[in-house]
C-alpha cells in the first residue's frame, strides 16, 4: 500500500493556477506544436484547453505560450521560457512531495495498515 497526493496552486480567490492538468497541456503543446493537435492529442475541446491556459495565464500574470498564425512551417505554437521554467519546477515540487507523502505515510500508518490486511 501507498499514498497518493497530488499537488495543485490556487491564488487567494481558490481559483486554480497551475496543475497536472495545465502540466500536461504545455506538453502536449509542446509535443505537437499546435494548440489544435495538443487538444486532439488530451481528447479535449480546442475552447476548453484555449480556456484553462488563458486562465492560467492571467492569474499568473505572464505568457505560456507564443503562438504564431497560419499554415506554413513557421507557424504553430510555442511556450515560452517562463512556461519550461515553471513545468520543470513544477516537476520537482511533484517529485518531493511524492517522496515526503512516501516516507510521513511509512512512519505513521502503512504497519498498521499491512497488519490489518494480514489477519
Amino acid at each position: 500500500m501507498r499514498a497518493k497526493t497530488t499537488v495543485w496552486i490556487e491564488n487567494d480567490a481558490g481559483e486554480v493556477v497551475y496543475g497536472l492538468g495545465r502540466q500536461k497541456i504545455l506538453e502536449a503543446i509542446q509535443d505537437c506544436g499546435s494548440i489544435k493537435a495538443a487538444a486532439e492529442r488530451l481528447d479535449m475541446s480546442y475552447r476548453g484547453l484555449w480556456g484553462r491556459l488563458k486562465n492560467s495565464e492571467k492569474r499568473l500574470g505572464f505568457a505560456l505560450v507564443k503562438s504564431i498564425p497560419g499554415s506554413g512551417k513557421s507557424s504553430g505554437t510555442t511556450l515560452t521560457p517562463a512556461a519550461v521554467a515553471l513545468m520543470k519546477r513544477y516537476g520537482k515540487l511533484l517529485q518531493k512531495t511524492r517522496v515526503v507523502t512516501d516516507r510521513t505515510f511509512d512512519a505513521t500508518i502503512k504497519e498498521l495498515l499491512e497488519e490489518s490486511t494480514e489477519g
